[in-house]
């Protein structure tokens, strides 16, 4: 009897998505895909396209469609909540030149489970695909590790953005590492090319930096992340702002097409070394570099670091 129980349900998720009224449209004009609910065993249309609202065929947005979000317009609100990736904006700090505003992402959850892992991670791939302008990247299982183990995101939004979801000009993700918890570790960080060149990943830095002082008494001691060995911007960017590689590792990264080479340096940064956080990135004196630390960086990882 139980096991009949289960066939029939199994039955009725196989079948079910042939019998789903593919009636609801993207913005963009393509079909909306359905989502299995299981809390509510029901489907419900959504978008492949973080920020685009569902429509059926008359072109209205109904509570029908799930997919639907709320218009994130920019406004002086601390908070904002996007209700298609379920998703809170909370806003940190004045806003940077007076033309982008900063946000922390934080990850909530609802009773359908499933639907919200897969949005957050998909919104999440898609907009990092935009960044990297790399539309064939796989970051899905990347970021779900990454996030999985106290994911931490900011992201920039320029003011005369008419969508938060749609018009992130710069974004990173942390996490702490689950190997050694006295290291928040930077798993992507990256800046919309039309956006570059304006200060925002270095603000972005400062406030990761700042992040991992106030958690000092939880045990942080340390920033650290990865970069391609081919990638010397990213490289000499992240030696400017006190960054020294520790660790050379041939073959770490994936072997994904977004990705020159599979050989990473390791880079790390000593928060006790840190004596000004606002200058981080633009005076050389805002980090006390050791002449060990680029010893070793010369010697295990063949770099001479940059400096500014």
């Amino acid at each position: 009897m139980f096991l009949s129980v289960w066939l029939s349900l199994l039955l009725l998720i196989v079948i079910v998505p042939c019998k789903f009224d593919y009636s609801a449209y993207c913005s963009n004009g393509r079909p909306a895909f359905s989502i299995f609910n299981v809390s509510t065993f029901t489907f419900s249309a959504r978008c492949s396209t973080p920020g685009r609202s569902c429509y059926n065929k008359k072109g209205k947005c109904s509570k029908e469609y799930l997919c639907c979000p709320y218009t994130l317009k920019m406004s002086s609100k601390p908070q904002l909540y996007d209700r298609a990736t379920n998703i809170k904006f909370t806003r940190i700090g004045d806003d940077y030149k007076n033309a982008y505003r900063l946000f922390e992402i934080n990850l909530l959850s609802n009773n359908s489970i499933l639907y919200d892992s897969y949005q957050r991670w998909f919104f999440f791939q898609q907009t990092l695909r935009d960044l990297f302008e790399m539309p064939n990247a796989r970051f899905w299982y990347p970021i779900m590790n990454c996030m999985q183990n106290h994911g931490i995101v900011y992201v920039f939004i320029p003011l005369n953005a008419t969508s938060v979801t749609a018009n992130i000009s710069a974004m990173t993700i942390l996490t702490r590492q689950t190997n050694s918890f006295n290291n928040l570790y930077i798993c992507y960080m990256a800046t919309r090319k039309e956006y570059r060149r304006q200060g925002l990943g270095t603000h972005l830095l400062q406030q990761i930096v700042r992040r991992a002082l106030d958690e000092r008494q939880n045990g942080i001691k340390y920033i650290s992340l990865h970069v391609n060995t081919l990638n010397t911007i990213a490289l000499e960017f992240y030696e400017k702002c006190g960054w020294r590689c520790y660790e050379y590792l041939p073959k770490y990264l994936d072997p994904e097409p977004h990705h020159a080479t599979n050989h990473a340096h390791a880079l790390i940064l000593n928060l006790d070394n840190v004596k000004n956080v606002t200058s981080l990135c633009r005076d050389p004196d805002a980090v006390d570099i050791k002449q060990s630390d680029n010893k070793q960086s010369m010697e295990i990882c063949h770099r001479v670091p940059t400096e500014l």
